[in-house]
């Protein structure tokens, strides 16, 4: 019967708007990860979030939720940081410093270092090599403060991306589809790293949109990126692609009724500035 009602045109405009509603009252609490809505900017979708959460990632709860975790070596332990789609990070990461191409990094959403302290399990750090976090303050805070109690060298913290002037190495991890700029373009203005390892990128085959994330104790808006056009904007600003890789772990997956925006699963790129 429901299947009979939903093809009566009026019937099932009355279905989806009711299906809506309940989605977005689930989605306004403790749908953590899920996402909502098609928009055309970060401010359309900011507007339709519920007000059950903050916006943004700029937190001090958050941030120290996060510091709280490498401070008990609870992060390192439950398997967040190091999933299957750090692997080709670490593999051209140790590559590179291998062939002496590279020991400045700047690790664009590095939060509160985490990519520093769990892939120095698997790598080998140059002796003069420096690592730096570009994030939002309430997360760098966190950072310093943790860096500072671990007694740990080489690693520095910004919430200005234009100290990626001088790097050789950008990394960026499940952080630029948050970003409101153009990294392409910003790159192009500031500073071109020799090296861009872009992981955990929401990618399809369609238009570029905004969607609204439910992130746990906050909302975020996001890009959802045109696969070809995001990396022809790198292309066009002197980069070659090496390498692309699939992110099986993470998904965008858009309620309600936008099936074709849906991408079932993210991508890795890894960029070389061409000589």
């Amino acid at each position: 019967m429901k299947k009979i009602i939903k093809q009566i045109p009026f019937a099932k405009q009355i279905y989806r708007f009711f299906q809506e509603r309940q989605y977005k009252r689930r989605f306004a609490r403790d749908c953590y990860g899920c996402f909502y809505g098609v928009f055309q900017t970060f401010e359309e979708a900011i507007q339709s979030a519920p007000q059950t959460k903050s916006i943004g990632y700029d937190s001090a709860e958050l941030a120290q939720e996060y510091q709280q975790m490498l401070e008990d070596n609870n992060w390192e332990n439950s398997g967040r940081v190091i999933g299957s789609y750090d692997y080709p990070v670490i593999f051209w990461l140790n590559s590179i410093f291998h062939q002496n191409q590279g020991k400045t990094i700047f690790d664009f959403g590095g939060n509160v270092g985490i990519h520093f302290y769990s892939y120095a399990k698997y790598i080998e750090y140059p002796k003069d090599f420096t690592w730096m976090v570009c994030d939002l303050p309430a997360i760098v805070n966190s950072g310093r403060t943790l860096a500072k109690k671990r007694y740990v060298e080489n690693l520095e913290f910004t919430v200005d991306l234009k100290d990626v002037k001088g790097k050789e190495i950008f990394i960026s991890s499940g952080a630029i589809q948050y970003y409101v700029g153009n990294l392409a373009s910003t790159l192009s203005l500031y500073h071109k790293p020799k090296h861009l390892l872009l992981n955990r990128l929401p990618l399809y085959n369609g238009n570029q949109y905004v969607t609204l994330q439910n992130g746990g104790k906050v909302f975020y808006p996001q890009y959802v990126f045109n696969k070809i056009e995001f990396i022809e904007q790198f292309s066009k600003i002197g980069y070659e692609l090496v390498d692309i890789w699939e992110d099986r772990n993470d998904s965008c997956i858009i309620i309600p009724y936008d099936p074709e925006k849906s991408v079932p699963f993210y991508h890795g790129l890894y960029f070389k500035l061409k000589s």
